[in-house]
């Protein structure tokens, strides 16, 4: 080894160039600049720290460190860390007075200081002397703290770098590896005042990387030794582990001795990662090496002129060499592939949090395996039959139709995001899914509050009373200065309820929702109680249902020009009038003061504290609110030339135009190739009523359809491709289930049925025999199915036969059923958000068909489909599935092949 050449790589400041010089190129650069406007955002500073003290470290430094005591300066989010012997008080000063001079020489001086109860007077009166104001955390409640999240965030890196180390190297130096850990965790670390630039730059300035070089903490290095420091025939290297950069020299690293056991700063280095291995000799090597030495012997030793006998002999010399070496290489081969044994131990506690491998890599070779965990000092490595550690980190109804409560559960379920752990221990008044579409949760404790509850707190009561006298005046004659109204409500006294009505007087019930993507988040709507009125006409609405949706879509990426836009209609429910009014009884309660004296509903009240509303248009809950509706819309599509489809219901087309649209209740979904057939559209839904003198419907408009149904669309049209998901849904709806993410994760969303070797014959599966579950433990499991069935049937078919496994036991749901439902929850968690992509096809319907023999209980028989568009082919390519099959056969099959038929039969049914 020689030492490193100087001036490989220079950092010698540039000649600088004459001041006119430079000042003609600045103007220069200047004019080849696009001048732009610039705004300044200014920010006050709070110059404030949290600090607060590790727990124990595993093993103590060979200085008699054991914590360590954390400091986080908040507008730079710098962390700064600092070892400590014990949490007596004078060694709590000592670190504390050494980050805060470290905090000054950078110019910084901090001014408040929010620490923990672990403080004795002493540390208090330091603290004083600094001239900083402090204050403690409440007593038992940590989240105060910053610092508690610093800690998390510094031991993760610790234990990153830890593992990482040479599994030689002493841990008991672990508090020499401190100053780097802290330098690269604060460089991945972004500041609160300049979110692009990193807390370390902040502080310290832009790293040169070239003056201060890093490389990977605890690896095994080779440091040079210098003539002055070896005898004449002393080697020129020792063994070494390397401990982080110098910041006091140019270029030099420091290195932990492994003889000396002391620290040295070198210039030259080499590293010697547990990846790099020493170039062996093996078996193979040697006979080539053999073969090539008796080659050149031969070229010196022979004549120009071998007779035959001489050139046979040599042939088959090579033919010896070159089976031999054939041979050597696979035994070489073979060798290497055989793992080293391992001896199995104990991993330590502290450290085996969050050190999670990626589930999906599987290796045997030494070389990939993993880090070395240590214990009592020593390092151990873990056992092959053990699985990797995992840390509890971290993060879809009824019919095919998307209407209803389907609809409404997936609007809701989005709109709405908070951390597992805020509620994995709170309990929910219902975990029905009007309750979840009716309450607002709290940020502080993760409670659900209706709208009884939310004028009740005085931290809500405002906020919520005016959105509810807004509803009011929206479905009434109006609130001044605050909405329109739309007269479908108008109260009377009681006397004016006609006396063969007064026993359908229904309730309202208030929903109340925030909603942060909407002009107003706070929102509060009033829902009739549909259960007690009795309407004698039809209430069944034709609309498209999610299959139609997703062939339309298939429609659009496949059409040439083709593209979808949404459209919605503002109060739908509250246009269409009503010949025979509803009445419904509310709590005057309820009403804020400013709507109670517009409306003089004082005058109007019963002596029981309601007041009676008359229902003149539909209202949201009413049975007959969707067909009347329903029809008045239908009335004015009419009149422009739109009708529906005879053969698929909530299709509509046009009699002489190319535009295409799926009605859902009061969303459009729509496919045109011309421009001008949707402003035809508009003007049709947006013409004035003659009677109102207002627009006949109060239209939004997507024009990116980007979101139709609860469903986002990505769309591609160059790519020819769609992809459709549902974001946050599966996350809303563990949140709703308080299910956390597991420590495991789970591939399979249903129990596998167990493997029998030497079976010669295949038996339905045995009876459950398992306990029955409560009534709430029941209702839990028909509501996961509900909730998650909508979600599976729109973008995530894996959960289908899970579900419909689990539908088949709702009614008497065992602890087994539990079992299932809990695996399934624990399969969305695990999985990523799903995603469908359609691709442009010739819109040809292909079926994939296939059927699985006695999988199910009382030996029944599932049939599965995958139905799709595609082009007309022997073997069409595969696109997003239009539908997917997952029945189960109520015939009992006789073999595996009646099986096959009879899910080839309902496929063929479906399509």
């Amino acid at each position: 080894m020689r030492r490193v050449k100087a001036g490989v790589r220079s950092t010698k400041e540039q000649i600088q160039e004459p001041p006119e010089i430079q000042a003609t190129l600045a103007q220069l650069a200047d004019l080849r600049k696009k001048h732009r406007d610039i705004y300044v955002q200014v920010k006050a500073t709070t110059d404030m720290i949290y600090t607060d003290q590790t727990g124990r470290f595993p093993v103590t430094s060979s200085r008699g460190h054991k914590y360590i005591m954390v400091m986080i300066e908040v507008d730079s989010n710098y962390i700064l860390m600092e070892t400590m012997d014990s949490k007596e008080s004078d060694e709590m000063i000592r670190a504390y007075n050494v980050l805060i001079q470290r905090l000054k020489l950078r110019g910084i001086k901090p001014k408040r200081q929010m620490l923990d109860n672990e403080a004795s007077n002493e540390y208090l009166e330091q603290i004083n002397k600094h001239e900083i104001e402090w204050e403690k955390v409440p007593p038992h409640n940590h989240r105060r703290n910053i610092a508690e999240k610093a800690i998390q965030t510094a031991k993760g890196h610790i234990k990153a770098n830890m593992l990482g180390c040479d599994e030689t190297f002493p841990m008991r130096e672990w508090h020499r590896l401190l100053p780097q850990i802290e330098t690269t965790l604060n460089m991945l670390r972004p500041t609160n005042i300049r979110p692009t630039v990193s807390a370390h730059t902040y502080v310290y300035g832009l790293h040169d990387y070239n003056r201060m070089p890093m490389a990977p903490l605890g690896c095994k290095s080779q440091c040079f030794v210098g003539p002055d420091q070896r005898t004449t025939f002393g080697a020129h290297s020792m063994d070494s582990w390397y401990i982080g950069t110098s910041t006091e020299h140019y270029r030099c690293h420091k290195v932990y001795m492994r003889d000396t056991r002391a620290e040295r700063i070198t210039d030259t280095i080499v590293f010697r990662h547990k990846h790099l291995t020493s170039p062996s000799i093996s078996k193979a090597d040697a006979i080539a090496t053999a073969a090539w030495t008796l080659t050149e012997t031969l070229k010196e030793n022979t004549t120009k002129g071998l007779a035959d006998l001489d050139m046979k002999e040599l042939e088959r010399l090579a033919e010896i060499f070159l089976k031999a070496s054939k041979a050597a290489s696979e035994q070489d081969a073979a060798a290497s592939r055989v793992p080293s044994p391992r001896v199995p131990s104990p991993r330590v506690q502290d450290l085996q949090e969050e050190t999670a491998a990626d589930p999906r890599v599987v290796t045997q070779e030494e070389d990939d395996d993993p880090p070395p965990l240590m214990q009592n000092g020593r390092v151990y490595r873990g056992n092959d039959n053990e699985g990797p550690r995992r840390s509890p980190r971290l993060n879809r109804q009824f019919d095919s139709n998307v209407t209803t409560d389907a609809l409404l559960s997936i609007i809701e379920l989005s709109s709405h995001s908070l951390q597992p752990k805020r509620l994995a221990s709170k309990k929910f008044p219902s975990r029905l899914l009007y309750e979840m579409a009716g309450a607002v949760m709290d940020d502080e404790t993760g409670d659900m509050l209706e709208y009884r509850h939310l004028v009740k707190s005085p931290k809500y009561r405002d906020t919520w009373s005016k959105a509810f006298g807004k509803e009011i005046g929206r479905l009434a004659q109006g609130q001044e200065g605050v909405t329109e109204g739309t007269n479908a409500l108008f109260f009377i006294p009681y006397e004016q309820v006609p006396g063969d009505r007064r026993k359908d007087v229904t309730y309202a019930r208030i929903c109340a929702n925030y909603r942060p993507e909407k002009e107003d988040p706070h929102r509060i709507r009033i829902t009739l109680g549909g259960n007690l009125v009795n309407y004698p006409g039809d209430v069944g609405t034709k609309t498209a249902d999610m299959l139609t949706v997703k062939l339309l879509l298939n429609s659009v990426i496949s059409t040439p020009g083709a593209r979808f836009m949404s459209m919605d209609i503002s109060n739908f429910y509250l246009m269409a009038p009503m010949t025979r009014y509803e009445y419904v009884r509310m709590n005057l309660d309820d009403f804020p003061e400013e709507i109670i004296e517009e409306y003089k509903l004082r005058d109007i009240a019963r002596a029981d504290g309601t007041v009676i509303a008359e229902c003149r248009k539909c209202v949201y809950g009413l049975p007959q609110s969707g067909i009347l509706a329903n029809k008045y819309l239908e009335k004015r599509l009419n009149e422009y030339g739109y009708y529906q489809s005879q053969h698929t219901n909530g299709l509509w087309l046009h009699e002489t135009r190319n535009i295409q649209f799926a009605l859902t209740v009061d969303d459009f979904g729509i496919k045109y190739v011309n421009r001008a057939d949707v402003e035809h559209l508009k003007k049709a839904l947006t013409a004035i009523n003659p009677e109102t003198g207002k627009p006949m419907f109060e239209v939004s408009v997507d024009e990116k359809g980007s979101r139709y149904c609860g469903l986002f669309m990505d769309w591609d049209y160059e790519g020819g491709k769609v992809h459709v998901s549902i974001p946050g849904y599966v996350e809303s709806a563990l949140i709703r289930f308080q299910h956390p993410k597991p420590t495991k994760p789970q591939h399979q969303p249903h129990p596998s049925a167990p493997i029998k070797y030497g079976a010669k014959a295949q038996y339905a599966e045995p009876e459950d025999n398992s306990p029955l579950l409560s009534k709430d433990d029941k209702r839990f499991v028909q509501e996961v199915t509900g909730t998650f069935l909508f979600y599976a049937r729109a973008v995530d078919p894996t959960m289908l036969v899970a579900l419909g496994s689990i539908a088949t036991e709702q009614a008497n749901p065992t602890k087994r059923t539990m079992e299932k439902v809990k695996q399934f929850l624990d399969y969305a968690a695990t999985q990523e958000a799903a995603v469908i992509t359609y691709r442009k096809s010739d819109m040809i319907l292909a079926i994939h068909s296939d059927a699985s023999y006695l999988s199910e209980p009382k030996a029944r028989s599932r049939a599965g489909g995958h139905h799709f568009m595609s082009e007309d082919e022997p073997d069409p390519k595969d696109n997003g599935a239009i539908l997917n099959l997952a029945k189960i056969i109520k015939a009992v099959m006789s073999s595996a092949a009646e099986a096959e038929l009879g899910g080839l039969f309902l496929n063929a049914k479906a399509a």
